[in-house]
């Protein structure tokens, strides 16, 4: 199934190859990209400080949100990467703690200038910091590589003079599975945290942590509208199987205690 799309437009480098394209033809296909193991090719970065890092340093044993932008846009991209920032700050899990997040640009033109520009705009406070980057690729071969592994498709359009592209935050697991997309800005802090619930289920169900196994449960990824749902059905089996519960051992409490007065008046 396609998700939705955000139809996102933002100004870059004119010099790129030019195309008119159709902004249908950069949707998702879930179906076919959610599972996918990241290509075992371990991808170099280099982030807005002129380091270099690899894909599997910056991912360790914990959950990684890919997000696709550019560093010379208009200012949508930041503007979306500012959102999710808001985001994270309202969920209990924690940027570095608990996640992490990269930023990667398909742009070849850009730039370690353009990247610290594009840093400063979004504004990452001090204590996320350390678990969000922002990154080139080093070898510009790989963008294409990395971005059509994941289903994410851009294109250069000389009408409207911008990137054409899904701002899409892929949730990767642990063992670099593509586990959810979220989109642009039409998500909240709640399908965050269900995401990284999707995203780390492993060790959530060995903490058997009852409240994040229950709203895993509960809630179901709507393909359709690009977020999570009520899973009625199951919320609604769950609520009757709860009830028939309680209304059993209420009645053995009720016949307990009958059998206790008959006793203690016998």
């Amino acid at each position: 199934m396609i998700a939705p799309m955000q139809n996102v437009f933002a100004v870059s480098n004119p010099a790129m190859t030019e195309s008119t394209i159709d902004p249908s033809v950069m949707a998702i296909d879930e179906q076919e990209f959610l599972g996918t193991p990241l290509d075992q090719k371990d991808y170099t970065f280099i982030d807005h400080q002129g380091q270099e890092f690899t894909l599997q340093s910056v991912m360790g044993d914990k959950p990684l949100i890919i997000l696709f932008s550019y560093f010379t846009c208009d200012g949508v991209c930041s503007t979306i990467n500012r959102h999710a920032m808001n985001m994270f700050k309202k969920i209990e899990r924690k940027v570095g703690k608990d996640f992490r997040i990269l930023t990667i640009s398909f742009d070849k033109n850009d730039t370690l200038q353009s990247m610290h520009h594009f840093v400063s705009e979004v504004g990452v406070p001090e204590d996320m910091q350390e678990g969000w980057k922002f990154a080139l690729l080093k070898n510009p071969e790989d963008i294409t590589k990395l971005t059509g592994h994941v289903g994410v498709r851009f294109f250069w359009s000389s009408r409207d003079k911008v990137f054409l592209h899904p701002n899409a935050f892929i949730f990767i697991s642990p063992e670099k599975r593509v586990v959810r997309y979220l989109y642009g800005s039409a998500f909240a802090e709640k399908d965050i945290e269900l995401a990284l619930i999707d995203t780390d289920w492993n060790k959530i169900s060995e903490s058997k942590k009852l409240i994040d196994i229950l709203a895993g449960v509960c809630f179901s990824y709507n393909f359709e509208e690009g977020k999570y749902t009520v899973n009625i059905p199951l919320v609604v089996g769950l609520g009757s199987l709860l009830g028939g519960i309680l209304l059993v051992v209420l009645s053995f409490t009720i016949t307990k205690k009958r059998k206790s007065r008959r006793m203690h008046h016998a």
